[in-house]
């Protein structure tokens, strides 16, 4: 029982991350369900949490979806995936990592010391990022930061860039859960604790949306810049 409690607990704080920022529930849920379940029951179960997050973002800021990038962004996502499997096949996972991880963590910290003026990106770096999502995310499970990056580089206001997230985690999603589907990993051991996770979920979506309303397009911005920061900081903690 102390270890449900404490897996409803997690859920509702990843939840809450992703409903403030349009991201992150695997920044909180992936490394601390792993105290508690098995990762083949934790990712699927994460997945299908994630992508109730991200459906329910995207339509509640519909009007808002930049689809020009969406499009981009899924194109160029699609012929990355075998580059990514091609990687995770051939090279060692961990230097990959510790590569990604490394620049994250540069990157970010340059955004956040130096502050540089936002611009829009064209369509080549919008499908770089799409491109760079689709090879991570096959390669080492991370494809997520690619397009984070992108959005908040935009000057765009964060219902634009949080829309625009929430749209592109949920093709990615619902693609991923499929993959996972058919690959037998959704069991009824997953669907159990999936069903038993809602209404922690239900909850942290709520508190989440009403933090967000607080949020100021500058400090969403730094907030996604400061996020991806400690994902890099994970991943070389993980693999070095």
């Amino acid at each position: 029982m102390p270890d449900t409690v404490l897996i409803l607990v997690i859920i509702l704080l990843a939840a809450f991350l992703q409903g403030l920022t349009g991201f992150g529930f695997a920044l909180i849920a992936l490394p601390l369900l792993g105290f508690f379940i098995d990762i083949k029951l934790s990712v699927p179960l994460m997945q299908l949490l994630a992508v109730i997050v991200s459906i329910y973002l995207g339509f509640r800021l519909r009007k808002n979806i930049h689809l020009q990038s969406i499009y981009i962004l899924m194109a160029a996502t699609l012929p990355g995936i075998p580059l990514g499997t091609y990687a995770l096949k051939h090279f060692s996972t961990q230097w990959l990592s510790i590569g990604i991880g490394l620049l994250m963590v540069l990157f970010t910290s340059y955004m956040l010391l130096f502050k540089p003026r936002a611009r829009e990106l064209g369509a080549p770096v919008t499908a770089l990022a799409g491109f760079l999502c689709g090879g991570l995310g096959a390669s080492i499970g991370a494809g997520g930061p690619p397009v984070i990056i992108y959005t908040a580089l935009q000057p765009w206001d964060k219902d634009r860039a949080k829309a625009t997230l929430s749209f592109y985690f949920s093709i990615a999603g619902l693609l991923t859960i499929a993959s996972s589907a058919l690959g037998g990993m959704i069991t009824p051991a997953v669907l159990h604790l999936y069903a038993l996770s809602l209404p922690s979920l239900v909850a942290g979506i709520w508190l989440g949306t009403a933090a967000y309303k607080r949020l100021s397009d500058k400090g969403y911005r730094k907030l996604a810049f400061v996020l991806v920061f400690l994902l890099g900081c994970m991943m070389l903690a993980r693999n070095i």
